[in-house]
């Protein structure tokens, strides 16, 4: 059987002032550790977030400056084929110029040389034409 007396009541009371005490103790430092945890974690994922925008904002501007120093680079070497390709022609000009001017020079030459040859061919025709002409009117 079951006695009811004020033992019953004093186990009561012992057993809430164990409760209290145990809460006061032990549960509330505990729930205020895990809380502050909690919250160290939340701070921390919102500053990883926070560092990957800035990371893909970075490499979003990467690609960018790397696609515009790309086509400043296609630029650069088009440019640079542009200037080879003018000074190459405008020495393959003057080469071409100077061979002209040569060649002209040259031709002059050989009809100065032609001439010359023609006015000695002349002359050497007409002193063997006279030496015929004298042999021959030796001989008759």
């Amino acid at each position: 059987m079951l006695y009811i007396d004020y033992t019953l009541l004093i186990q009561i009371v012992q057993f809430l002032v164990i409760i209290f005490l145990g809460k006061k103790m032990i549960l509330d430092p505990v729930l205020k550790t895990i809380e502050g945890r909690d919250s160290k974690i939340e701070g921390m994922k919102e500053d990883a977030e926070s560092l990957k925008a800035k990371v893909e904002q970075y490499q979003a501007e990467y690609a960018e400056k790397m696609a515009e120093m790309r086509v400043e680079l296609a630029e650069y070497h088009r440019k640079i084929k542009d200037e080879a390709t003018k000074d190459a022609s405008a020495k393959v000009q003057a080469v071409k110029a100077e061979i002209d001017q040569k060649v002209t020079e040259a031709r002059a030459e050989i009809a100065n040389q032609t001439e010359t040859a023609k006015k000695e061919m002349d002359s050497m025709v007409a002193d063997i034409s006279d030496m015929i002409v004298d042999k021959i009117m030796l001989s008759a």
